[in-house]
């Protein structure tokens, strides 16, 4: 059998990260539904939902060469605080490290609320500040404000009283693709432990309109 290249061995796994973030979540797509993917980057998150779903829209508020409309895809440039589009426009929003970034987090959460349909599901994933292995990286070096696990609920909850909270252990790290087998382990093996339960990379909300 050849071996894998370093591209193919990376591909794989950016992609066990990005499918890791969607099915911790634990949430049960049905698949005629119509998704809202806010804070979507380069848009790679948003193709593996369109699998999931009938249609995804996309926002980040700038454009990536990435970008490819597609049937059910589009992507659009607009800012999750003040989201262009009708009210209970969307069966599913999804928001995976965007709030942390805005200025004003509350605000996109209504926005959020808004723009679901009941009894619709708002799914977000944050990181945690307090993981050990971004929080220098996040916090010290690009000066973005995560939340700890108290903060990301209190946020939550002033929107969507109705949410249930958890955490995972997730990580994509470049040169790491041949051992995946060893990385999923670990991670598995630390959301067991209670002790290192506070510390794991993610936070996550599913909350129902």
């Amino acid at each position: 059998m050849a071996a894998r290249s370093p591209r193919a061995a990376r591909n794989a796994g950016e992609l066990r990260y990005r499918l890791r973030c969607i099915d911790k979540l634990g949430h049960g797509f049905q698949g005629d539904e119509r998704l809202l993917d806010v804070g979507c980057g380069d848009g790679g998150v948003a193709r593996l939902l369109r699998e999931r779903v009938r249609e995804v829209v996309a926002v980040d508020l700038e454009a990536s060469p990435n970008w490819v409309d597609a049937p059910g895809l589009q992507f659009w440039v607009a800012d999750g605080e003040a989201l262009p589009f009708e009210d209970a426009s969307f069966d599913l929003v999804h928001s995976k490290d965007s709030l942390h970034h805005m200025s004003h987090p509350d605000r996109a959460l209504a926005e959020y609320r808004r723009v679901l349909r009941p009894p619709g599901f708002v799914l977000i994933v944050e990181a945690n500040r307090y993981n050990p292995t971004l929080y220098v990286q996040m916090t010290v070096v690009r000066r973005h404000d995560h939340f700890n696990r108290a903060r990301f609920k209190d946020f939550v909850r002033a929107e969507f009283p109705d949410a249930r909270f958890g955490a995972f252990d997730a990580h994509y790290v470049p040169g790491f693709g041949r051992l995946l087998g060893l990385q999923h382990a670990v991670e598995e093996a630390l959301e067991r432990l209670p002790p290192f339960r506070p510390l794991l990379s993610y936070n996550f909300a599913v909350a129902v309109r």
